[in-house]
């Protein structure tokens, strides 16, 4: 019998790597025998609102404009719709986030795994990181949130509420335990049998990981 790998996947809905990275590893990965766990992550609040205070790094405008431009350049090169966030919305968002009572990506991150085990959570993913980066939305709105899960299948009131009780709330907990364990240096990150490859750039790397994987197993 073929062993199935489990593939560990840390993203943030509203990381464009994240996103750009989710889509090329799904193309990449379609026809492997892989088991892919999707671990949405939220920054903590003490951590701050940024993709990069995550793991304690910092973001100079410099950087964050290569970025956006590096990104537009993936999606171009390959065929990934992709429309970016402004600095200034981003700024106007960062503000929201950081007087919210949930952590930046908290909401989103929670409906996900609200939708574990009904068969939708695919379809949510896939559709909170197009009303991030196709539609231009910000998934820690609830209405966005609502939107995704009649998009999914979903019923949005039922789904929202159930995102708040404690279950999604401990599984996203664990998933940043997991991600720090992991020792993970950003996202997109992912992890397979002990191997971790971080960044878009290293999807092709992560596929390479997983066809010698099943090489070496048959």
């Amino acid at each position: 019998m073929t062993r199935v790998l489990r593939v560990v996947s840390y993203t943030i809905y509203h990381s464009p790597n994240a996103y750009l990275g989710h889509v090329l590893a799904t193309r990449a990965l379609a026809g492997l025998a892989v088991a892919v766990e999707r671990r949405p992550l939220a920054i903590p609040q003490a951590r701050g609102v940024k993709v990069a205070d995550l793991v304690g790094g910092r973001e100079p405008e410099r950087r964050a404009r290569y970025h956006r431009e590096d990104c537009l350049r993936w999606a171009a090169r390959h065929g990934v719709p992709f429309v970016p966030t402004s600095p200034e919305a981003f700024a106007e968002r960062a503000r929201a986030w950081a007087a919210s009572p949930l952590a930046r990506e908290e909401l989103p991150a929670r409906a996900y795994y609200a939708a574990l085990g009904s068969g939708c959570e695919a379809a949510l993913d896939a559709a909170l990181f197009q009303a991030a980066w196709v539609d231009g939305l910000d998934v820690n709105d609830p209405t966005v949130v609502g939107r995704a899960a009649v998009a999914a299948g979903l019923d949005p009131d039922r789904l929202l509420a159930s995102a708040m009780e404690r279950g999604p709330a401990d599984m996203l907990d664990h998933a940043l335990q997991a991600f720090d364990r992991d020792g993970c240096p950003g996202v997109p990150t992912w992890v397979v049998d002990g191997a971790t490859f971080w960044g878009k750039d290293r999807v092709d790397w992560l596929a390479d990981h997983v066809r010698g994987r099943r090489g070496a197993a048959g």
